[in-house]
């Protein structure tokens, strides 16, 4: 495709961005970033998201929303014939349930960030409370299991769950959430993955605000 065919919206300071960026780098894909203040209940303003939600990818005038289907497409459309391992590549339960935990933590980071540290809700709420349990549970299954999980993966440029996983405990840092450092083994594992120059051209930063926008409804955390 013509440069400037591939358009990004999202958040630098968004794990689900990062992984994108991440497959764009190795995938040898030129990507366009859009930089989205979150200030607007109009979809127009998450790339078309319906659900304003990011990232979203534009190929052309093809919107395509989810940071795995990005990552799929991206590869799809790259000119090196990058060798992937997606989670239905290998029939294995331990492979499926890491990469569904990932997931989860991803999505229970968000809940995090937003209820505690953007909203300021009360901590000891119920909903926070099992949120971080479940978050701590799934980081204890991972440690526990990920350097023989990643033994057992064939070949490879990369996989959706190195890649993910590498965002996820790279970002627990970032927001200050949970500390890293206790998960000796996911801290291992990031030290290898963060050596990629895709990890060491993406890290996490707080966008700016553009010239003239309005403030946003949520503030970036500190």
């Amino acid at each position: 495709m013509n440069k400037g065919a591939f358009r990004l919206y999202g958040r630098s300071s968004s794990h689900y961005t990062r992984l994108t960026r991440i497959f764009a780098l190795e995938a040898g894909v030129e990507v366009d970033h859009a930089h989205t203040p979150l200030t607007s209940l109009e979809a127009e303003a998450y790339g078309g998201h319906p659900a304003l939600k990011l990232p979203v990818l534009h190929v052309g005038a093809e919107p395509i929303y989810g940071a795995e289907n990005i990552c799929r497409r991206l590869v799809r459309s790259s000119p090196l014939g990058l060798d992937v391992v997606w989670p239905e590549t290998l029939q294995r339960t331990d492979f499926a349930n890491a990469q569904e935990l990932v997931w989860g933590a991803m999505q229970a980071q968000v809940q995090l960030v937003l209820g505690l540290q953007v909203a300021g809700l009360p901590a000891d709420s119920p909903y926070f409370i099992k949120t971080r349990a479940g978050l701590h549970g799934a980081l204890d299954w991972l440690d526990g299991r990920i350097e023989e999980i990643l033994a057992k993966l064939p070949e490879r440029d990369m996989s959706l769950l190195e890649a993910s996983l590498y965002c996820l405990v790279e970002h627990l840092a970032f927001r200050s959430s949970v500390e890293p450092a206790g998960y000796r083994r996911l801290t291992n594992f990031c030290a290898v993955f963060g050596r990629r120059a895709s990890a060491q051209a993406t890290p996490y930063s707080v966008d700016a605000w553009p010239s003239g926008a309005s403030a946003p409804l949520l503030p970036e955390p500190r």
